[in-house]
């Protein structure tokens, strides 16, 4: 079978997925409280609706989007409010945020599928969507109703799931497409109803998913949707290289995927469209992966949005060594947790708990110009040339070099024999030039 891939660049980092025979549970027990981020999504933050003593149920609108990108904000449990504070965000800065002292004795009810969801107008499936606060669940969190809305007024003709979770250990979609199979269709038979221009579906995963693939193959055929098997190759799941892999169009540089005709959705944030459309939910809770060398229990877990990561750490049995590194995603691009009294939000499809004292001890050197970072950047810019420009804080220069470009994947930082933070000075860079 000839396999999928992107045409330039891409690393093979090992990839760890032990957690991918574990089949997805809920919560022992819930929290004892909860943080909610108005913040959860790209774009402006939503306005707080609720203030100190209100009690909400499970499924509320606490939060009201800020603006057209942005995205309303729903409770995940059943409780009072007991402060309203501000919060460090995954990124690290400030956003009003809600405590919510968990009621464990109320009854939540479950949401169940609506039998004539189907027979609803497009219009009325995407305002469904806008208001269950959906965003973009592979970690990028951009608001979905704004990217359905451009896909359905741009004539967008081919429509991507990205079933491709390239990054290491994590494996939360991959047990969504194997436990949600129809479930996961009806989310694009949804999709394809609010965008009638499109007339290909193809569906992207690893080859080192083979079981997804069949369960996914298998009721593809029914639905006239493309099941396309791709080579190991990290970044394939970013959205320019997945079109690349399964359409072999090339998104142009500062262009988005709608200016080439098409829709990318994560297989997570479709879960969750099919969901919002038949059954009425907001998204208030997500599948994670627990997983790395310092957690006892490896787990794919639901989790309702804004619960503790120490509370993830006693339902997985405990941290297993003294010095450790706690990261939100995974390896490549994820974020490092200061404390695990961070709480899980719309864009964790992870919590990696991994051994510090395990963990290679890497030493920086001067650059040799071996130039494998310019060959390991799936966008063919010069991870070198803009790190040391931003380094040296030449911010004119950053522009000509195509910063804004860089997705931030790391394969540079990842394949430099000089071990060069090179994405962590391209971050410093875009951030010279936001200042």
């Amino acid at each position: 079978m000839k396999l999928g891939k992107f045409r330039f660049g891409g690393v093979h980092p090992n990839d760890s997925k032990d957690t991918a025979e574990i089949s997805s549970s809920a919560l022992s027990a819930l929290p004892k409280t909860v943080l909610i981020s108005m913040a959860q999504h790209i774009g402006a933050p939503a306005k707080m609706l609720k203030n100190k003593g209100d009690k909400i149920n499970r499924g509320e609108l606490i939060g009201e989007a800020g603006g057209y990108v942005s995205g309303n904000v729903h409770s995940s449990v059943t409780g009072t409010v007991g402060s309203v504070d501000i919060a460090p965000n995954p990124l690290g800065r400030g956003a009003n945020a809600l405590l919510i002292n968990v009621d464990s004795t109320a009854d939540n009810l479950a949401y169940y599928e609506n039998s004539n969801y189907m027979s609803l107008s497009a219009e009325e499936m995407a305002k469904k969507i806008q208001a269950a606060g959906i965003v973009g669940m592979g970690g990028a969190t951009f608001p979905t109703n704004v990217k359905v809305d451009g896909a359905a007024k741009g004539g967008c003709d081919t429509l991507v799931i990205n079933g491709v979770e390239c990054e290491p250990y994590i494996t939360s979609d991959y047990r969504l497409m194997i436990e949600y199979t129809q479930d996961l269709f009806k989310g694009i038979e949804i999709l394809r109803k609010i965008i009638p221009s499109v007339k290909r579906t193809v569906i992207g995963i690893e080859n080192n998913k083979p079981k997804a693939i069949e369960e996914m193959t298998k009721i593809g055929k029914e639905h006239n949707v493309e099941v396309m098997p791709l080579r190991l190759r990290y970044p394939q799941g970013a959205e320019k290289m997945l079109i690349d892999a399964t359409t072999g169009r090339v998104v142009p540089v500062s262009k988005l995927p709608m200016d080439v005709g098409v829709l990318v959705v994560n297989v997570a944030t479709l879960y969750a469209i099919y969901e919002a459309v038949a059954k009425d939910k907001p998204l208030i809770e997500r599948l994670v992966t627990v997983s790395g060398d310092a957690i006892k229990e490896h787990k794919n877990v639901w989790l309702p949005l804004g619960t503790p990561i120490s509370h993830v750490v006693e339902e997985c049995g405990g941290i297993t060594a003294e010095n450790v590194l706690v990261l939100a995603g995974g390896p490549m691009m994820g974020t490092s947790v200061p404390n695990i009294d961070q709480c899980v939000n719309k864009g964790t499809n992870s919590l990696l708990f991994l051994d510090k004292d395990k963990m290679p001890k890497e030493v920086e050197y001067p650059c040799i110009k071996c130039g494998r970072c310019g060959n390991a950047c799936p966008l063919r810019l010069s991870p070198t040339e803009i790190a040391h420009t931003a380094k040296a804080k030449i911010k004119d220069k950053l522009n000509d070099l195509d910063i804004a470009t860089c997705f931030e994947c790391g394969s540079c930082s990842y394949i430099c024999p000089s071990k060069i933070p090179l994405v962590q000075w391209i971050r410093f860079g875009k951030d010279l030039l936001r200042r």
